[in-house]
């Protein structure tokens, strides 16, 4: 928001508000800063008088600028990141949820659950998306888009006879004639500083009808009907052989592999198996000592597991992408595992493999906070969840959506949008962990030799004892002897 001596101007996203305060930075002495992006009702009192000033663009168009602004990586929007469900969304899906955000629909209410719970109290500071968590949770309009109650929210009454509105189209032409209506001394400044200014801020895309099939034109229509109207826009169709520019890539990690959470087929949640046996793994797991799981560290590392506790099958400390390390744990469990695995296997066609697997220990009334995995081989992996032990009052909440995952079922979630676990129980809860990397998303550098990694010493190792070790197996104290030869030879 920018206010002179002459007129306040409200900046909505999209519709050429920095190329205009450069060129009132350039030409009227009395202007000043109140805030980015700040909506009219947050218009200091002492300038509650003044005309208000504001730019509307053709909403088809609006929305295609918006998506492409949105790719570039160093922007950082926290609502494209929860609409399109952690960069897993293409583009006529991603623009869809935004339109709808204010819907009653489920997946629209937990969009709004997940921003409320990612964005900031304030305005303050919040240089990008212009939102704070109340301006979701107070978002009470169904019948419209997102453009038009934003554009709304920005502008206050459309009706008020103290508000000008140009049209972006015309940003040059209306903007000087709003100028003129209004008085401004310093409008021949400002028409001159057009011609020797650029535009600001722009998005590189293609006319807007190259991307936007019938379906998504007709959605638009709808929701965007009041604007369409009150400023007489219409779809035009480019008719040219020239190809779109294409969008850059807002697949995880800005590669373009054709890798999707969940196979694309859902945003959140996708049950993969509902009766994994686990009896046997149970019995094992139930014969090992408290004292296992406190070795992985994981607590410690990471803020948001301290109140959890792991036993590593197959890990890294580095998350590499690559020639995992299998634990002597994973080697003990190996024949419990094998169908789990060989069902993964089959169920990704067989190309890739096991890069991560592990038993993760929620304690009871534990909670894994709000959170995103970061680093590229937790975001290009397929995350699944198997719970081994687990209740009703255990909820999973991804991208907004709860779910309570049962016992022995197979949960592919994606773990590259927001998710949170809670704990209401006494009892913790126990899941096994396993993360499936497909083939293409392993790249060269990802095959290079990894660091030795350091020797520890046998006695630093948790190990279980009480198990029943054949004499011809490696002793589990890590001696590289055979348990005959070792613990296990005569005393």
């Amino acid at each position: 928001m920018i206010t002179t001596d002459k007129f306040a101007f409200v900046h909505m996203h999209k519709t050429g508000g920095q190329s205009l305060a450069h060129i009132l930075d350039a030409c009227v002495p009395t202007m000043k800063h109140i805030g980015y992006h700040y909506p009219y009702h947050m218009l200091p009192a002492k300038y509650a008088d003044l005309p208000v000033v504001g730019m509307v663009r053709n909403p088809w168009d609006w929305y295609i600028s918006w998506y492409a602004f949105n790719t570039r990586p160093e922007v950082g929007n926290p609502l494209f990141f929860i609409i399109s469900d952690g960069f897993q969304a293409d583009c006529k899906r991603t623009i869809t949820n935004l339109i709808k955000l204010s819907s009653d629909l489920p997946e629209s209410r937990n969009y709004r659950k997940a921003l409320i719970d990612i964005l900031p109290d304030t305005l303050d500071g919040n240089a990008g998306v212009g939102l704070t968590s109340d301006c979701i949770r107070n978002m009470n309009a169904p019948e419209l888009g997102y453009y038009s109650w934003q554009f709304q929210r920005m502008h206050g009454d459309l009706d008020n006879d103290q508000l000008h509105i140009g049209r972006f189209e015309n940003l040059k032409a209306d903007f000087l004639s709003i100028m003129e209506t209004l008085e401004v001394e310093q409008v021949d400044a400002i028409r001159a500083q057009f011609e020797s200014s650029p535009r600001m801020n722009t998005s590189r895309h293609s006319h807007y009808s190259k991307y936007i099939d019938d379906e998504l034109r007709d959605l638009i229509a709808q929701k965007e009907s009041a604007l369409i109207e009150r400023f007489g826009y219409r779809f035009e169709e480019d008719d040219s052989d020239e190809k779109p520019i294409e969008f850059p890539s807002i697949q995880i990690g800005y590669r373009n592999d054709g890798f999707h959470k969940l196979s694309g087929e859902a945003r959140n949640f996708l049950l993969l198996k509902p009766d994994v046996d686990l009896s046997f793994i149970k019995r094992k797991l139930s014969k090992i000592p408290q004292r296992a799981w406190f070795g992985s560290g994981r607590e410690k590392t990471y803020e948001v597991h301290k109140q959890t506790q792991a036993m590593l099958l197959i890990h890294d400390d580095d998350f590499r992408h690559y020639n995992p390390t299998q634990h002597d744990l994973y080697k003990d469990f190996r024949r419990e595992l094998q169908p789990i695995f060989d069902f993964i296997a089959e169920r990704y066609n067989h190309d890739g493999y096991v890069v991560r697997a592990l038993f993760a220990r929620l304690k009871g009334h534990g909670r894994i906070d709000t959170h995103t995995d970061g680093l590229y081989s937790l975001l290009k992996c397929h995350r699944i969840h198997i719970p081994i032990i687990t209740n009703d009052q255990v909820v999973f909440t991804i991208g907004g959506e709860e779910k309570v995952l049962g016992e022995g079922e197979m949960w592919e979630i994606n773990n590259a949008t927001l998710h949170a676990v809670d704990n209401k129980d006494d009892a913790d809860r126990i899941h096994l962990i396993i993360d499936w990397v497909p083939n293409s998303t392993v790249r060269p550098e990802d095959k290079r030799p990894a660091p030795a990694p350091k020797k520890t010493a046998a006695a630093a190792i948790p190990r279980y004892q009480n198990r029943i070790v054949g004499r011809n197996e490696p002793c589990p104290c890590n001696s590289g002897k055979k348990f005959k030869q070792c613990h296990g030879a005569p005393k």
